[in-house]
């Protein structure tokens, strides 16, 4: 996996418990906000209408007082003998009034001079700030709250500006009390009180009552208003968690199923019952290129035997076996299997992880045959030199005898005899020095059409004595490659070889060279009779021979050299088609893959 693509998937993603916007005291203080505001709203929503009804209540009284001052004025310029008592009455007849509990009419020490009440008369009030300057205040009068509310009493020093004349006019003689001033007008019936306030107190109950009704309705609405500005906060808080979670689960699916689809290893998860839910390309290509259709671990009786296992409480399971379906050739794998359980520890499925072992046993498979191999050079070479020695003292005597046999036809053809075996017994011992010998190299960048050609020239008489014709494809003409032109040749002269014996009827040989991948392929293909399937596990193993006065060493050293260039080499076809053996060595530089028709040499 690239690397940018691992820091995407290992960077931490926020989820909705790490979102600032999901914070409890987030959450708390939006609706400790809410609820201020609102407090806020209602506190001056109340405030606004309790003035309003105070200056309704104010209105009112000072309505009372303009009437009782107009009927003041109205006594003292239409009647003889306005007075005291004509007040009194006015002011106890005012009182009557709905909402009115007392008119009062005080000097400047708080004590009464008139009152809607007689009993109060002469009596001293504390005297009220607020009524004092001209506003209004709130106090208890017989068990109630009074609204009260004062002004200076003056209806006889506003007489002069009325629309009736002066109330100088002498209409018919003075009233108790009433006498005349300077310059014609009437004195103050109270001239020994000074000036006086006039005091009306409302019944403040209404009031009170439509404040406390406000109150209640306000308390209500707010309530109501903070309860669903709450239930809107904390469900928008809610929603954008849930947007939050749905996210971060999208992102977790994401990336589960990324690497769900890049793990290296198979996995197929199963229900309890073993049918299969879930499968990763990895497992598919493991299983083979049409094993999507399979439903059930029965189709794979390896991994149905696990199940069982599981199901009787072995878990976890690590085992090799060898998988396969009917329509997948067996692969070695190693399995780890476990149960999946729910909440409540119940078994719900099983999934199995699935490693192809194929490379790793093929590795042991060579470090086997080279520790084998090397044991076995070790052995040939000391063997070797201890057999050299005596063949070199038998051909000495062959030769010896040869000479002293004169016209002896039987001696002659022992003498012959012994030297061709001595001969063909040294090139045996040649051969395995060189195939116990390490390889030693000398890569060099080499044409490969060199090395090819003039290998095919080395076989060109034995492959036309056989009736083999001879192919070579190049792409491109002039492919180079880092090679040991020696080795590299005697190994295609080995190949050479064994294609051409192998093809006793005709046939043809061709040789094919390209670059893959950054890797150089050499295929050497015939069309004999192929190769046993029993024989192909074998071919590269020392001295194993098929053909009868073979010694078995020649693919063994071609595959020595191929390993010591760092490639390998492996046979493509079975028996009845022919065989193909294929060279792979690694190179630094890749070049494309042409294809050409392929031309003799």
């Amino acid at each position: 996996m690239p690397t940018t693509q691992t820091k995407e998937l290992t960077k931490p993603r926020m989820v909705s418990g790490d979102s600032p916007w999901l914070s409890p005291w987030l959450i708390i203080g939006s609706v400790g906000l809410l609820a201020v505001i609102l407090a806020v709203i209602a506190f001056r929503h109340m405030d606004r209408e309790k003035r309003f009804m105070e200056t309704s209540l104010a209105a009112q009284a000072h309505m009372l007082m303009e009437s009782l001052e107009a009927g003041s004025r109205t006594g003292i310029m239409g009647r003889m003998g306005w007075g005291r008592n004509h007040l009194q009455m006015l002011m106890e007849q005012t009182a009557q009034e709905p909402h009115v509990l007392y008119l009062r009419l005080v000097d400047q020490k708080g004590r009464v001079v008139l009152s809607s009440n007689p009993e109060e008369a002469g009596q001293e009030m504390p005297p009220q700030s607020p009524a004092e300057a001209g506003g209004h205040v709130f106090s208890d009068f017989q068990g109630k709250k009074a609204f009260e509310v004062s002004r200076p009493y003056e209806p006889w020093a506003r007489c002069a500006v009325t629309s009736r004349g002066p109330c100088s006019e002498d209409r018919g003689g003075h009233g108790p009390g009433m006498g005349r001033g300077p310059g014609g007008e009437r004195a103050n019936p109270f001239p020994e009180a000074g000036p006086l306030r006039l005091v009306v107190g409302l019944d403040a109950t209404p009031l009170q009552e439509a404040l406390r009704q406000d109150l209640a309705h306000n308390a209500l609405l707010l309530s109501i208003l903070f309860l669903l500005g709450a239930t809107g906060l904390i469900a928008l808080f809610w929603a954008h968690g849930y947007r939050l979670a749905r996210q971060s689960l999208r992102t977790m699916q994401r990336m589960t199923e990324a690497i769900f689809a890049r793990m290296p290893v198979g996995l197929i998860a199963t229900d309890r019952h073993g049918i299969i839910r879930r499968t990763n390309p990895a497992a598919q290509s493991l299983l083979g290129p049409r094993a999507a259709p399979v439903q059930r671990l029965t189709e794979l009786p390896a991994l149905e035997t696990l199940r069982h296992r599981l199901e009787k409480g072995e878990d976890p399971i690590e085992e090799n076996i060898v998988c396969g379906t009917e329509r997948q050739r067996p692969l070695p794998l190693l399995i780890h299997a476990t149960t999946l359980k729910d909440p409540g520890e119940e078994i719900a499925g099983f999934a199995f992880l699935l490693s192809d072992m194929t490379a790793l046993h093929t590795l042991e498979q060579k470090l086997r045959r080279h520790e084998r191999l090397a044991a076995l050079g070790k052995l040939a070479s000391g063997v070797a030199h201890e057999i050299r020695n005596p063949l070199s003292s038998i051909k000495g005597f062959a030769a010896i005898l040869a000479r002293k046999a004169g016209d002896d036809p039987t001696a002659q053809d022992v003498a012959r005899t012994m030297t061709h075996e001595v001969d063909r017994l040294n090139r045996v011992i040649s051969e395995l020095l060189e195939f116990a010998r390490p390889a030693e190299l000398d890569p060099k960048p080499v044409r490969l059409r060199d090395i090819i050609q003039h290998s095919l020239k080395l076989v060109e008489k034995d492959a036309h004595h056989a009736g083999v014709h001879l192919g070579v494809d190049i792409v491109p003409p002039d492919l180079e490659a880092v090679l040991d032109a020696d080795r590299f040749a005697q190994v295609l002269l080995n190949l050479y070889l064994n294609a051409i014996q192998a093809m006793d009827r005709g046939g043809s040989l061709t040789v094919r060279a390209f670059m893959d991948q950054g890797e150089l392929r050499v295929a050497v293909e015939d069309t004999g009779p192929g190769i046993s399937p029993e024989a192909l596990g074998h071919i590269f193993d020392p001295y194993f021979t098929t053909k009868p006065n073979g010694v078995g060493l020649g693919l063994s050293i071609v595959h020595k050299i191929v390993d010591a260039h760092g490639g390998e080499i492996s046979v493509d076809r079975a028996d009845g088609v022919g065989t193909r053996f294929v060279i792979r060595i690694p190179q630094r530089d890749a070049a494309p893959i042409h294809h050409r028709e392929v031309e003799s040499p």
